[in-house]
């Protein structure tokens, strides 16, 4: 073999190695690399994982809170309205009427509940309590009318006078406290009352009554509101109650037009005055 022969062989043989070991140089750089990029990706996807449980875990928190300051506001709501129980009730059984069709209507009763709160509850808050009660005023509000309305279920406002009385209340007084005697009585809406404070009917009764809330003796007027009354509802009586007593030419009035004129400690007996009085007519 000539000598040019024998060193292209030599060289072809020393390519060769060479080309095996940049070959296995490359390829250990490559898993190098590759594991480099790997490491970063793990490294990237946790960060991505602690990014994703930080914000769960600061909306959690978030709701955590939001719940507990919720729940401290509703404490003070209820504590504010055991305060103001008594009021609260009265107001209550003043404003929630019955409609014709025996539905209640509290529209002005919920309308009273939202000054409460913004009136009484409202400023007793702090800064952050007032937030919490923006982002909850409904929730509040419902909480307030059922412990209102569950004292109501036990607690009577009206069951026994009381001086302090304001007309309406007397109005209310009255109409409570035929109820609790099986009548069913309701409070009339004081713009359209034509003569009538409180239209009541059992057993085949129906009267309307004037509610007189006076300091001094009732006089015809008083008398005539109820006769006109009785004849517009078609009563079966017209009845004048008061606090206080009447004129003699009050009780001439009534006679003669069918009004009975009665203390408010007459409505536990109503029945049974009602029936001496048709006994009579009749």
């Amino acid at each position: 073999m000539t000598d040019w022969r024998t060193a292209l062989l030599r060289r072809n043989k020393r390519r060769k190695k060479s080309n095996g070991v940049e070959a296995i140089v490359g390829g250990l750089l490559a898993l190098f690399f590759l594991g480099i990029v790997a490491n970063h990706a793990g490294a990237v996807f946790g960060l991505l994982l602690v990014l994703i449980f930080m914000a769960v875990g600061a909306v959690i928190l978030r709701s955590s809170l939001r719940k507990h300051a919720l729940a401290a506001l509703l404490e003070k709501a209820g504590a504010a309205a055991r305060q103001h129980m008594e009021a609260l009730l009265r107001r209550r059984a003043q404003l929630v009427r019955l409609d014709p069709y025996g539905k209640p209507q509290a529209e002005k009763w919920s309308k009273e509940l939202d000054y409460f709160v913004q009136q009484h509850l409202k400023p007793a808050l702090t800064a952050a309590e007032q937030v919490t009660l923006s982002r909850n005023r409904e929730e509040v509000l419902k909480a307030i009318e059922v412990q209102v309305a569950a004292a109501s279920a036990t607690q009577n406002p009206f069951a026994k006078f009381s001086d302090h009385f304001t007309p309406s209340e007397f109005e209310t007084f009255c109409a409570e406290t035929l109820r609790e005697h099986g009548w069913d009585a309701q409070v009339t809406q004081q713009s359209h009352d034509q003569g009538v404070d409180v239209v009541a009917s059992k057993a085949g009764h129906r009267v309307v009554i004037q509610c007189k809330l006076y300091s001094s003796p009732v006089g015809n007027k008083a008398v005539q509101e109820a006769a006109a009354g009785r004849a517009h509802e078609r009563a079966d009586f017209g009845i004048v109650v008061s606090n206080n007593r009447y004129t003699t030419a009050a009780e001439q009035l009534a006679k003669t037009n069918r009004v009975l004129l009665l203390h408010y400690r007459d409505l536990s007996n109503l029945d049974a005055i009602l029936d001496r009085h048709a006994n009579v007519a009749s």
